[in-house]
């Protein structure tokens, strides 16, 4: 067993692709989407988020409670030649937000500009992953997501809006993607859980308790109300990210407003994707030439004291996952418990380095 520190256990890249899509498999979800789940979950792995491959066994559970549909077959309902609307039928949201990609990838490179909005799905993870796939075909990317509510119209204490994550993503040449990856709250979900995890205070302006005191205790945060980023812009951010996926796509849920017993309601959630061909513009090795000059300016910017050197979005993820490909991705005990709780379970074989 290989072992990278007293506290994880490495397993290399492929082998956690081929395990987690095997997982999917098991559970009835066909060969190429079980492939596309995989990969996105092992891509934030690589770039050290945890919030790719514990996602695995919500999928196993999801899937066995009929909250998700195993093989619901995406499909396009309403279609132009640079747009398309796809009713995901309670697909993972992974699965849905790769073939949207796919497809204003392929409008794209036809018209110049595609975009995807899909409704009727569910979470689809890191947002990066989605521009990330056009910066791959040489295109810009854009993909948005609202969720289930976490934040309230600013003024408010009454949670409306998700934290709504977005993602804009941008090919280079000599450089990796720039890969901007945000929420549009101050922090998100997962980050006030990593806070509870270690014990430490939120920093303030975060969030509000739920009597909407303003709160450092993750506890009260996550009963409560995230507040936006930047204060009022933040919210308007979210409410325009909810107008593109949620209203836009015609899905039953946006904005759910609490039910009777005070529980919010049950969200479908939408998601939203462009791509973009900057060759429409100009010749593509003149743009990449270009954003790389952009990149270079960045890193002659002198850092500021304590900073060791100025980075661009993307930058250092990209630079953890090649070091991850080469020489595995860590794993934390809680991780390698559930992989091999699964295997257990579904009979799938661990990964060697798990054995």
């Amino acid at each position: 067993m290989a072992v990278h520190a007293a506290s994880t256990t490495v397993v290399p890249a492929a082998e956690l692709r081929s395990f987690a899509a095997k997982v999917a498999r098991t559970v009835g979800v066909p060969e190429e989407d079980a492939t596309a789940i995989a990969d996105g979950m092992v891509w934030t792995e690589l770039r050290g988020v945890d919030i790719g491959i514990k996602r695995l066994t919500t999928l196993v559970s999801r899937i066995r409670a009929g909250g998700t549909r195993a093989d619901p077959r995406p499909a396009v309902i309403r279609e132009s030649a640079s747009f398309a609307v796809l009713e995901g039928h309670e697909a993972w949201g992974q699965v849905t937000s790769v073939r949207a990609m796919r497809l204003a990838i392929a409008k794209a490179k036809s018209t110049g500009v595609g975009a995807c909005v899909v409704r009727d799905t569910g979470n689809s993870l890191a947002m990066g992953y989605y521009p990330w796939l056009a910066t791959q075909e040489g295109l810009i990317g854009l993909a948005i997501t609202n969720a289930i509510p976490l934040q309230g119209p600013w003024g408010s204490t009454r949670k409306l809006l998700g934290n709504n994550a977005y993602a804009l993503g941008c090919p280079a040449g000599r450089h990796a993607p720039i890969i901007f990856d945000a929420a549009t709250t101050t922090l998100s979900w997962v980050g006030i859980h990593e806070y509870e995890a270690r014990h430490e205070p939120l920093p303030p302006g975060a969030a509000l308790a739920a009597d909407g005191r303003p709160t450092t205790d993750p506890a009260e945060a996550l009963a409560g109300i995230l507040l936006p980023a930047g204060g009022h812009r933040g919210f308007g951010i979210a409410l325009m990210w909810e107008i593109l996926s949620g209203v836009l796509s015609g899905g039953e849920h946006f904005a759910p407003l609490p039910d009777d017993n005070g529980a919010a309601a049950v969200a479908n959630q939408s998601t939203f994707v462009l791509a973009l061909d900057p060759s429409k513009s100009m010749p593509h090795a003149t743009f990449l030439e270009r954003v790389d000059t952009l990149i270079d300016r960045i890193h002659a910017c002198p850092p500021v004291p304590g900073n060791e050197r100025v980075l661009f979005p993307g930058e250092r993820g990209a630079e953890v996952a090649a070091v991850r490909e080469r020489e595995g991705i860590p794993l934390a005990p809680v991780r390698v418990d559930e992989l091999r709780a699964l295997s257990h379970d579904l009979g799938v074989e661990l990964p060697r380095s798990l054995a």
